[in-house]
């Protein structure tokens, strides 16, 4: 069946909330907790760290993420 210009936008449209939905595996509650940080540039930072793992492993689970953000933390 081919595909219509509505069934590509509503695809498309499906394929970015899906995106939009998507999160890292620790909040930012949980990066100040393990970081032992208050709110701040580097708890954005660390988010865009766990979010860039996220989108290009998937869910790698709490232990793993936890694990990544201590090492590129100590790496800084």
């Amino acid at each position: 069946m081919p595909m219509t210009i509505w069934s590509s936008e509503s695809r498309l449209l499906r394929e970015q909330e899906e995106l939009e939905a998507m999160r890292p595996e620790l909040d930012g509650e949980q990066i100040m907790e393990i970081l032992n940080l208050k709110p701040s540039k580097e708890v954005g930072l660390a988010y865009d760290f766990l979010m860039e793992i996220r989108l290009d492993e998937g869910s790698i689970g709490y232990d793993e993420a936890k694990k990544r953000l201590l090492e590129w933390w100590a790496s800084r």
